[in-house]
Formats: structure tokens, sequence, C-alpha cells
């Protein structure tokens, strides 16, 4: 924003002095010195001001440079580099080549430059790089000295005119109206001259699409401020599968495009192709001025232009003419769907801005690093997190990935980008256009990107972030206090606690300092800490900010998470099957552990909302569940979460009781989506919590997460690692249910025994990897009718034995069923459901495993003829106790010291055995198990 200081209020100049008209006019004001870069606002595009501040040249007109890009030079000659440092009489001078869009989005006059010394204020070099409404226009002494489009006669030549016409003509009326879009400028230090390039598209056919031609154009000059010479517009270099995602891709797309010089003065230009499905960078020739790999054919029949003669070789055939992908050319991203690149390099690290493909609609933009610029590229800094292959819209708040940070609308700011603006020593200014569909009148987002840990790219906007000091525009004192430097750093080891409780003040474990690498060397750097305590269970960030170093002003900021839990208390919800009343497909993204990113909402199709929904969570094995936390998630301009939330649970009969606790929350649009915790620790051991979700306005309802904290439940055998499940019989006709089914862990797939011919009995059998001690099992079955249900178990040398739940009738379909037993020690446990003249169908099973002190193991041996039972009981716990072992054969008493174990005889007196049982008890605690027949000679 301007110095209000200086002058006229900007906002009532530009009431009294911008024209009204159906396409709007080049706004103009006051052209007062800047002091600042306009302070950015984003009250969202039906905003009566979101179309402001306009930045005014020195002649009072809003900058026409739209689409553009800023480079430094001096007009004597120039160096090597992205940004080529130069002065002009001591000065740094800066040039910001742009769409003028003086007309609208047709008819532009062409490419605009401004000259600048600061980057704040601008003086008008006019337009350079020219386009035409007329062919007779090229018949002007202009273009004659440029394209010698009339004879030494003075008449005209017919065919060059033409030719010049179809790629120049940017008027509507035109039968092929060609279109300048993204111009982007290099010097060229070997060669003395300026190049630009653009987004050269246009219509091929009159009436047709203004986006069929798909090519970059190349134009050179001797000045920055031109003439400059249109020279090519070409076609760009492709994959030969160019089609892979999407059948309507043409040959050699290239659209939105920029270009980079990298420190050796090699030239890249980068274009989003395949219909934008695929962002490409390709390496420039020696001139600049076409890619590496060329040929005397136009490849893709498409009326490219070339001033030698030469075109670009298209498609990575293998020939020896091609260009090879990795060495000519890479793909920063396949199926993208990106457009409008800005690539921009620091401490070695290749980045790779980019908007998704929205029109003219700004959408949240992503962005991709390389430490090679032709080699792999990965979304952010981490290789292979969960948002690497996820839609650019779909990261979330703080993902690795997502360029904005604080952005509330999810609109890059409401922006999209066109460059970055390096100012050195770590300062990167992004700059993007505010697009009024392409009108004189869209404006300008410069924002400052900060590079945080291991290269991580973030971009904030400062009015937003600190009014108080932004409020009016921002400067690059900005970096000051951000940590800037020139390298990529990394804290090597942070010395955090892994865990902490709720409420623990853990300052005393904090650390002072941390170890940091930077450029090869690590250096301990004092760090102050974002908290010392914590109230709320789960995963928390905090932030650790660096001091000032040799190489780096203070500010650095890196985040890790600590866990904060109490001990026995868990998140049971990861651990539930999960259900809604609408949008089933997003339910579990409410259980993935992100309490920031967008998760579950209740949108319907139709502009009809629910005012009442719910997120149901069911376990087969019943759970204590003490607390339950739902994180609502802001999803728009509205306050998207419910008015009041509740909760119900299942009863023992399955029956949704109300769990009496309730919260109510403010929808003030303008706040921070709130999170809603309800006290539910009177209720019993449950199958079942059920969130219900009601709201006072008509808008869907957005959570993130839901945690249901309670005390650590029994091990639950049947989805564990390492288990085997099978069954005697599942269906197989129409569909296949197998076992499996019943224990995935989601309520959509099933185990059935439904067949033509009914099954009278069906066994279901879960094998862990080791054994356990098991005590319950539960299920809910759907559909026919089971009449009874037995449970077994299996000692450790095979045999089967009966537990004490036999013949115990099953619930009601739809309705859980638990089935507890006195706890025995199993190697695999077996479920016999009676189901006469019927079937079944079970969703989810359980099958608890229950802790224990003291573990008996057993077996058989012959000793003199005759069978001995021989026990080793082990006690686990901390303190010492005493066993009492009692088996068919007698009852001993054993004291077993802590972490100890102890071991008993129990003669047979007989040269043979049945299969039997042992029962250790201690502390009032039992557990039994198995052991087989035996017979000695």
């Amino acid at each position: 924003m301007k110095n209000v200081a200086a002058g006229v209020c900007l906002v009532a100049a530009l009431t009294l002095s911008t024209v009204a008209s159906a396409q709007a006019a080049v706004p103009v004001g006051d052209p007062t010195a800047y002091t600042s870069y306009p302070a950015v606002q984003d009250p969202g595009a039906s905003a009566a001001g979101y179309f402001q501040p306009y930045w005014f040249d020195d002649q009072g007109a809003h900058i026409q440079a739209h689409g553009g890009q800023v480079v430094t030079a001096e007009e004597l000659g120039v160096e090597g580099g992205d940004v080529v440092t130069g002065s002009e009489e001591g000065r740094t001078v800066y040039y910001w080549y742009g769409e003028d869009r003086t007309n609208g989005y047709y008819g532009s006059p062409g490419v605009h430059a401004y000259k600048s010394y600061d980057t704040l204020n601008w003086t008008d070099e006019g337009v350079v790089m020219r386009g035409v409404s007329t062919a007779a226009d090229l018949e002007s002494d202009y273009f004659d000295a440029l394209y010698d489009t009339v004879d030494d006669a003075g008449q005209p030549r017919t065919e060059r005119i033409e030719e010049l016409n179809y790629h120049l003509n940017t008027s509507d009326a035109a039968d092929y109206t060609a279109i300048f879009e993204r111009p982007k400028a290099l010097y060229n230090d070997s060669t003395g001259q300026w190049v630009l390039w653009w987004h050269s598209d246009g219509q091929t056919t009159p009436g047709g699409s203004m986006y069929a031609r798909s090519m970059a154009a190349v134009a050179v000059s001797d000045s920055p401020t031109g003439p400059f010479r249109l020279t090519g517009a070409y076609r760009m270099p492709n994959r030969t599968d160019y089609k892979a995602c999407i059948s309507a891709a043409v040959p050699g797309q290239a659209r939105d495009m920029t270009v980079f010089q990298d420190e050796d003065g090699t030239a890249y230009i980068a274009y989003s192709s395949e219909e934008n499905r695929s962002l490409y960078i390709a390496e420039l020739d020696a001139s600049y001025t076409n890619v590496t790999h060329t040929t005397d054919v136009d490849m893709a029949s498409a009326h490219q232009y070339s001033e030698d003669g030469r075109f670009p070789y298209l498609f990575a055939d293998g020939s020896a003419e091609a260009p090879v992908r990795g060495e000519d050319f890479q793909i920063v991203k396949e199926c993208g769907m990106l457009e409008a690149p800005a690539l921009f390099q620091h401490g070695g690290k290749y980045y790779a801005v980019a908007s998704g493909a929205t029109g003219w609609a700004p959408n949240p933009q992503t962005y991709y690093t390389a430490d090679n610029i032709l080699g792999s590229w990965i979304r952010g800094v981490e290789t292979g997190d969960a948002n690497e292959n996820v839609a650019y819209n779909a990261i979330p708040e703080g993902g690795d990935g997502l360029l904005s940070v604080g952005d509330t609308r999810r609109t890059t700011f409401g922006s999209q980008s066109t460059n970055v603006l390096d100012l050195g020593g770590g300062r990167f200014v992004y700059m993007g256009d505010r697009w009024n569909s392409g009108a004189a009148d869209s404006t300008y987002v410069w924002l400052p990107i900060t590079i945080g840990e291991d290269g991580r790219a973030e971009m904030r906007n400062p009015s937003a972030e600190d009014p108080a000091r932004w409020a009016d525009g921002w400067d690059a004192s900005y970096w000051d206090d951000k940590g800037r430097g020139t390298e990529i750093w990394s804290v090597v080891d942070d010395r955090l606690p892994d865990t902490v409780e709720p409420g623990e003040d853990f300052s005393a474990a904090l650390p002072a300092t941390v170890p940091v690498e930077a450029g090869g060397t690590t250096t301990e750097v004092a760090v102050t800490w974002s908290a010392t305590s914590f109230a709320e269970r789960g995963s928390q960030t905090i932030t650790g900010t660096l001091a000032a170093d040799a190489a780096f002003t203070a500010g650095r900021t890196f985040t890790r998470t600590i866990e904060v839990a109490t001990p026995g208390v868990v998140n049971l919800a990861p651990d539930a099957a999960v259900s809604a009343s609408s949008r089933a497909d997003l339910a579990a993204t409410v259980v993935d552990g992100n309490v920031k990113g967008k998760g579950w909402d209740d949108w319907l199709s139709g502009g009809v909302y629910p005012k009442a929904s719910w997120l149901s969570f069911s376990w087969p094995l019943a759970q204590d569940v003490d607390e339950i936390v739902v994180h609502t998630y802001k999803d728009g301009a509205g306050a998207t979460w419910p008015s009041t939330v509740s909760a119900q649970y299942l009863d023992a009969t399955g029956a949704w009781v109300t769990a009496g606790a309730s919260v109510d929350l403010v929808q003030d649009a303008s706040a921070s989506a709130p999170v809603a915790t309800l006290d539910v620790s009177s209720l019993p051991a449950t199958s079942g919590i059920r969130v219900d979700l009601a709201t006072a306005t008509n808008t869907w309802q957005s959570i993130s997460e839901v945690q249901l904290w309670g005390a650590e439940g029994p091990t639950e055998l049947c989805a564990a690692e390492g288990t085997s499940v099978s069954a005697s019989f599942h269906q197989t006709q129409y569909a296949t249910m197998p076992a499996e089914n019943a224990c995935d862990g989601s309520a959509s797939t099933s185990w059935s025994t439904w067949a033509a011919a009914k099954q009278d009995q069906a066994t279901f059998t879960v094998e862990p990897a080791e054994a356990h001690v098991v005590d319950r099992v539960g299920f809910t079955n759907i559909e026919g009718t089971i009449a009874s249900v037995g449970v077994e178990y299996r000692d450790a040398e095979g045999t089967w034995h009966a537990t004490t739940a036999q013949a115990v009738a099953a619930g009601a379909n739809g309705r859980p069923t638990a089935i507890s037993f006195e706890p025995v020690l199993a190697s695999a446990v077996r479920i016999t459901f009676a189901t006469p003249g019927s079937y079944l169908k079970i969703p989810v099973l359980g099958v608890g495993g229950a802790t224990a002190d003291v573990v008996p193991t057993v077996s058989t041996r012959c000793a003199g003829h005759k069978v001995q039972v021989m026990t080793t009981v082990r006690n686990a716990g901390d303190d010492a106790t005493t066993v009492r072992v009692e088996t068919l054969y007698g009852v001993k008493t054993l004291p077993v010291a802590a972490g100890g174990s102890a071991s008993a005889a129990f003669p047979v007196k007989a040269t043979s055995a049945p299969e039997g049982e042992l029962t250790a008890t201690a502390d009032g605690a039992s557990v039994t198990t198995g052991y087989a027949a035996r017979t000695c000679g």
C-alpha cells in the first residue's frame, strides 16, 4: 500500500478516479512514492474492495504487468543468474514485464515493461513487445523495422504479414485471435540479447477455441525495454505417451509457462502441458530462443512459427534427434492439474510453485522441490509423505507442499502465482495476480516467502499475520526476524520428551540449545519454545524458535509433536468402525490423526443441508469411554460447524441411549473452528458411541477429528498384526465373503455363511501370532439367525478345550453380542455358531486379550512310566505374590518373586492321563490353560 502519510488517502483516490465501463478501464490515482509493498486483504471475491489496492506507476496509472516477472540488470551488460544483479548509476535496476490488459482480456497491446530501483516505485517503459489489432498495423514503420514487412518499393509483403498477424493479432474480431500471457524475460550474456518468452495461445479456426494453439512464443531485443522481435512460436517437448493423463491432450502442448536461468547460465522453460494435467521443464539452447533438440519439421502440424526454420523436436521417442527425459526435459508432476508455474532456487534446491487449474478462481497452491532441476521432483520437501499424491486442494493446513500459511479461505490469499522474485540473502517475494477475468483493474498480490526447516517454503500475509505492524504494507524488514539465510538447515536432534501428561510442566525437560545442520556444518544454537505444558491429550505441536548465528538472523522456527497422554488412557476412536449419516466415504477421515485438516462434512447436493447429522463409532468388544473431543473445521467463509454436539451410547441390549452430555458452539463466521469436549465418564462400558451434530444455520457441518478418550481396553486379537483367521464355511455364491472380512475392522465388509443349502453350524477360528490370555469375544450379526454360540480355546500342544462360555444366546440382529468367560491362555480361539436352517452375516468380530501379571504354562512328561503334569508360573508384576495352582491331581501354593518364576510337578500316579486343565490364581485373578492327553510306556 502507498505510504498514506505522503499524500492523499489511497482509497479515496481510487473511488474518485476509477472509470466505470463494461470493461474496467485502467484505474488512475496518486503517483506519490511508495515505501512498502501493498498490504493484501482477502475479504472474499464478492467484497467491494476485493480488487484493491491498485499499484500506480510514476504517471499515476495502475501498473499493467499482469502474469509477469521482475528481473534486474544494468544497461551496459549483465552477469548470468535468474535475477541478474547489476547497477545503473550505482543503483540496482529492476524490470517488471507483464501482460498489458489496458483494453481488457482481448485486444492486448502486448507486453508492458516498468523500471524500478527499489521494486516499490515503477517508471513506465511502455509496451516493449507489441501485438496488433489489424494486419494493416504490420505495415507501419515500427513493424517494418522489426520484420521487414514492406519491400523497398513500398509494397507490403503479404505472406509475411499474414503469418505475423496470425501470431500477433490480439483483437477478438480477428479471424484468428492471438493471446499474450505470462511474459518472462532472460538476458543472454553470450549473445548480448534480451530474450522474452510468453504463453502464446489463440484460435486455430475462426470462431474456435481461444486456447487451441497452446504454444510458447519467443522474441529478442538488444535492450531490456525493447522493441522485442518475435522469432518463434512453438509447441514444446512431450513424452511419447502424452495422452496418459487425458485422451484429449494434443502433441507438445505448452500453456502457462515461465523461464528460469541457473547460476551456470543454463536456461529452462517450464510449461503446463497435456491439457494442464502435467507440468514440464525443458532446457533451452545456448541462445535461449529454442530447446536443445530441434528439427526443420513442424511435428505437430500446428502452424508453429520459426524465423530460422528450426522447431522443437517434440517427442522423447528414442531417436538420435529426440530429447531425453532426465537430460533435456523433465516432468515435475504427472496428472496433477497444475498451471501458473514459478521457479526459484535456494541453497542448492530447486522450487516449482504451481496453481491448480481453476480458471480465474484462485485456489490453494502447491510447490515441488528437486536437487537437480531435470531430476526427480517431490511435492514439498518430505519424500513419500501422506500429501505426496493427493490433489493440490486436499493438502491440509500446515501440510507438506502447501505454500500458504494462515490462508483461511484456501485461495493463496486470493491470488495465482506468476513469479518468485529473489531479493538475495534468503528473501523471496511471491508475485501473484488477483484476476478480475483479465480486466485492466486486476490487481497484484506480492507476499514474502520464508524458507523453513529442510527447505520448507512458507508464504504468509503480513497484514493478517501482524496487523499492528503491517496493516499499511510490508517491506524487506519482514525477513529480519524470520531467520533468513542462504543455506538449507535442519535440527538434527530436538531433545524433546516423547510423552508428557496433560497439564504437566515439562519446562525443565526443554533443551536450551539444539544441534542445527546447515551447509554441511552442525552447530549448537540457542532455542526458545512455544509451550511448557499442554492441557489436551493427543499429539500436540510445539514450536522451537532459533536464535541468530553466524549464517542466519534470529527467528528460524521448527515444529515437533509431543504426545500428551495419561497412563492407561488412550484414544479409542482409531480402532473403531466409523459410519456417518451422510457421506460415509469420508467418515474414516475423522480418525486419521489430523486435527487441523478437513475431514468429514454432511454436505448434500442440491443446496439442502441436514439440520441433524451423526457420526458413530463401534467396537466388537465393549470399551470404557470417559471423554469425547470433537474438533470442528472451518470449510469456507461461514461457520461450518455444529451449533450443538451431543452423544449417545449403545447399552447392553444394543439400543442407543442418550449419554446426557452436550455442548453448544457459537456459530461465529469470524472465529476459528471450535473444539467441543463432552464428559461421559459416568457411562458403562459400551460397544458404540454416536456423536450427534445439530446446526441452527443453513450450511454444512464439517469435522476434522473425533477423539474418544478412555481406559485402555482389551487387546483385540482378531485384527492384530500376525493373526490368521479361518472359517469352516463362507459364502461364495454371487459374492465372496470370507472370514477375513470379519477381522478387517470395516463395517462395510462381512463374513457370511449364506448358501442355497443352509449350514446348520459354522466355526470361526482366530489364531494370534503368539499365545494370549483371552476372556471375551464380541460380534454383531446382521442377517440370518444364530441360535447359540460356544467358545473353545487351543492349548500350546494343539488340543482344544471348552471355555466357560457354552450355549450362549446371541443378541438380536443389528445389536451387539458380548460373551465373557473365565480367562484362558490360548494359542487359538474357536467360536462355534449354531444356525440350524439359517445362516449368519457378521461385519466385525472381536476376540479380547486380557491382561494378567501371573501366567502359567503347562505340559506333561513321563517319570518312571508314570505321567506327571508340569507347570511353570511366571510373575510379570512389580510385586512378589503367592500363586495357587489347582489341577485334577492336587493343589500347590507357590511363592513367586516380582519378575520371577516358579515351577511345580503334579504326579498322576498312572501310566496315562486324559487331556485336562490347570488354573493359576494370584491376588484373586485366575488364568486357566490346558494340556493334551499323555500315555507313558
